[in-house]
């Protein structure tokens, strides 16, 4: 099995009739409106303005029992502790509700479980911790909505548990005072989307009403929101753009100390931060504590209130960040040395006693994008093999473990993203039942990655004033994209290989000089950055042609602004006929 080449489509082109409504836009940015379901100018409107929906939090299930019962344990002097995941999402949720609970003088704790002791969630090693901390109530945070046997111990020693998680509910909901999940079967609250830390937001936002502080808005918290949804991966619509948009103005006029040190360290101008920073810069450095150590940093620089503490452990995360990329390509480099390949499976399956099980999710990610298999990636100890799944458009990969509940200690995630706990014993037999899934829901279907981009044009028909427009497109991410385009048979002018690895490829390209349908004047010439793409850079020469698919952006460096092509795939295409 090779590594796949990406199939590249466009949409259908804008018709004549929404192309005049739309005419107070640009050409090209009408297309791109027109590809995200916008037809008039009032659609238009609505969506750049982004101000809207905003949804109730009452709306939810078990809502108004959450507040009530909260409200009693505050009143009543008792001590809560917020329970929360060790990624992005959780760590951010973890920090909105304590510094909630902290403007209301309560007695709060937190707990995020250390990855390589206790495993993911709300698990039963982790629930024997926090008893050490004497709580009345356990408030999970993007995690707890599979855990039934824990929030049962958690009853039988006199400790209620309040449930908020985003992940898909089993038919058995626990049996806690409420779970509070817009995916459980019957809550109308409209926006199933939202990450952890939205439903935490939510949480705080019905608190706040019924209890307000003086001087206290839930929206001082929407940075957080912004920081989770993104990483996270929850779609950038509706109310989740709403959301990200104010979190994101508040991060670049008024920013935490932690994030203000984050930005730093990332080489980000914090004053520029949009989702895409958060996404591949601030987002990967936050992960990365509780990949490799522990996510009690993640915390502690959020909550920072100073900056030289916020300095301190932003270095630290930015190092660890850096171990992190280098022990994934390890692991990785292993699964494809020992992998076979040729077997015509229908997804990899590898686990290995030494693997870091902090990056094994990052590696199983890194896999199935190349191999465009989903790809499960473990650790085996003490006879259990803890895993991470990624998977590809074409399988959910949750489902799918639901089919194997009886042989598993532990599961759940998403439809693209999972993790696992099995036995020794049953690893044989789950890797057999996983690739009967596999196959059944795979082989009919034709597996070709794909990426989508807005439409096919020549480099001349790029304008320094098409950025401005594209701006107002943010927050982008999932189900609003940046905007990508096509560009064909392209001249590399110059090349160079950049990155501590020469893992990245510095470019200045234009539309090509013989090719007399890309321009009527010289032809343009735009700079251009290919992050990953290194090895491409032995396979081709200045001269040759390639055709890219990209995004059109500003970059800053030294405190310049230049615009760029950001190439997010790039083919190599013949090399131009010298006549004689």
């Amino acid at each position: 099995m090779n590594s796949i080449q990406k199939k590249w489509i466009t949409p259908a082109k804008i018709p004549q009739s929404a192309s005049e409504a739309l005419a107070a836009y640009p050409c090209l940015f009408r297309q791109i409106l027109f590809n995200r379901g916008i037809r008039t100018p009032a659609q238009a409107d609505e969506f750049l303005n982004a101000e809207q929906p905003h949804y109730p939090p009452e709306t939810m299930l078990d809502m108004e029992t959450a507040v009530q019962k909260i409200g009693r344990v505050m009143e009543e002097g008792g001590r809560i502790v917020v329970f929360g995941d060790y990624d992005v999402d959780g760590v951010t949720s973890t920090v909105l509700l304590v510094q909630l609970f902290q403007t209301y003088g309560a007695d709060v704790r937190m707990y995020i479980p250390n990855r390589f002791e206790e495993g993911y969630g709300f698990s039963i090693d982790a629930l024997n911790e926090v008893l050490a901390l004497a709580p009345s109530l356990i408030i999970t945070v993007d995690c707890g909505v599979r855990s039934l046997r824990e929030v049962e111990l958690a009853s039988q020693h006199g400790i209620m548990t309040v449930i908020t998680d985003h992940h898909q509910p089993l038919e058995k909901l626990p049996a806690a005072e409420a779970v509070i999940c817009p995916k459980r079967d019957g809550d109308c609250y409209p926006n199933k989307d939202l990450a952890g830390v939205g439903i935490a937001y939510k949480l705080a936002e019905a608190l706040l009403k019924r209890y307000p502080v003086e001087g206290v808005t839930c929206e001082r918290w929407l940075d957080l929101v912004a920081l989770g949804t993104v990483a996270d991966l929850a779609p950038i619509i509706g109310e989740n753009r709403m959301m990200v948009r104010k979190g994101l103005q508040i991060m670049r006029q008024n920013p935490r100390p932690g994030i203000l040190a984050l930005a730093n360290v990332s080489g980000v101008p914090v004053n520029e931060l949009n989702s895409q920073h958060i996404g591949f810069m601030l987002g990967p450095r936050l992960n990365a504590a509780g990949r490799l150590s522990s996510a009690e940093k993640a915390f502690n620089l959020l909550m920072a209130e100073d900056t030289q503490t916020a300095g301190k452990l932003a270095l630290e995360l930015d190092t660890e960040n850096q171990n992190r990329r280098n022990i994934t390509r390890q692991i990785q480099k292993v699964v494809e040395e020992n992998y076979d390949f040729t077997s015509g499976q229908w997804l990899i399956m590898y686990a290995r006693e030494e693997f870091n099980e902090g990056v094994i999710g990052l590696a199983a990610s890194k896999l199935a994008e190349s191999y465009y298999r989903p790809s499960v990636i473990g650790v085996e100890k003490d006879q259990v093999i803890r895993a991470s799944c990624r998977s590809i458009p074409e399988l959910n990969i949750t489902s799918a473990l639901d089919e194997c509940m009886d042989l598993l200690v532990q599961h759940g995630g998403h439809a693209m993203a999972a993790g696992l706990t099995v036995r020794k014993e049953n690893l044989e037999a789950l890797k057999e039942r996983l690739e009967g899934i596999a196959a059944r829901e795979l082989s009919s279907k034709e597996l070709t990655p794909w990426l989508e981009a807005e439409m096919e044009i020549a480099l001349n028909e790029l304008h320094p004033s098409l950025l401005k427009h594209l701006r107002e497109l943010e927050p982008t991410g999932v189900g609003n994209p940046e905007p990508l385009f096509i560009s064909r048979d392209v001249e590399i002018r110059q090349m160079r290989s950049v990155g501590r690895s020469n893992d990245h490829l510095k470019l200045s390209l234009s539309d090509a000089k013989d090719n007399p349908e890309h321009h009527a004047h010289a032809p343009v010439i735009l700079d251009a950055i290919a992050f990953s793409f290194g090895g491409l850079g032995t396979q081709c020469r200045v001269g040759d042609r390639v055709d890219i698919v990209y995004s059109y952006e500003t970059n800053s460096f030294a405190g310049r602004q230049y615009i760029q092509l950001n190439i997010r795939d790039m083919q190599l295409k013949r090399q131009p006929e010298i006549s004689a």
